[in-house]
């Protein structure tokens, strides 16, 4: 799976690893002994820096943000006694040995392990630490959808998104009623620092319109815990 999302990074990979196998430093050992030296010590390093990679290339509204209650298991390349396995605080923070509380929400996942092995280092606890953090389970996330629509109540966003397209959430709704004013659809989100509540007008009409369409906008993507709200049309 690793070298058909960056083939190129995978054949500098191999092409390292067979320099470093043939090296003179790796003389003294046996065959078999060089093999597991040389994926021992740079595997991990190539994993961490493909995950590094597909999260700067990927799109990034398809890239995962952790949240509060992902849990999330950490684990430090050859230091067994630093792993751990924890949910997210609502305050969005985790745990982590020797370090202690790190925020970690609002992060990708290999920019969380990146901000983990920083620490560590800036601490001078570890040297050249290789952080891992697998995702164990998504925190269950929703938007709710208010007023003129055929089933008013909570729409699940997928696992491992951190948004939904406003169009979607309505059709997972039944989409608009008869009377439904879909020009000016309100949007009630809270803001993460302050918890202060922002609104923000969406014409649906003109989205839905412009699918399709090359040079669209992109539309508006929902957030968990947005409230929508279809107004009554006025005939």
């Amino acid at each position: 799976m690793i070298n058909s999302m960056v083939p190129w990074a995978w054949n500098l990979f191999t092409s390292v690893s067979f320099q470093f196998f043939q090296s003179k430093l790796l003389y003294p050992f046996t065959v078999k002994q060089r093999s597991k030296i040389v994926i021992y010590a740079l595997l991990p390093l190539f994993v961490t820096f493909c995950n590094g990679v597909v999260a700067e290339e990927a799109d990034p509204e398809l890239v995962y943000e952790l949240s509060s209650f992902d849990k999330l298991r950490i684990t430090v390349y050859g230091e067994p006694d630093l792993s751990t396995e924890q949910l997210i605080s609502d305050s969005g923070e985790v745990s982590i040995p020797l370090l202690g509380s790190v925020k970690v929400s609002g992060l990708p996942v290999p920019q969380a392990a990146k901000l983990i092995e920083r620490l560590y280092v800036e601490k001078e606890f570890l040297r050249n630490p290789v952080v891992t953090i697998s995702l164990e389970q998504f925190a269950s996330k929703s938007v709710s959808i208010l007023g003129e629509v055929e089933n008013v109540g909570s729409i699940e966003i997928p696992p491992g998104r951190t948004g939904l397209p406003i169009e979607i959430a309505i059709a997972g709704a039944g989409g608009f009623s008869g009377s439904a004013k879909t020009t000016e659809v309100i949007v009630t989100r809270l803001s993460p620092g302050s918890g202060e509540s922002n609104k923000v007008v969406v014409n649906v009409d003109e989205i839905l319109q412009s699918k399709g369409r090359s040079g669209d906008d992109e539309g508006f993507i929902l957030r968990p815990g947005d409230v929508v709200f279809v107004p009554r049309r006025v005939f």
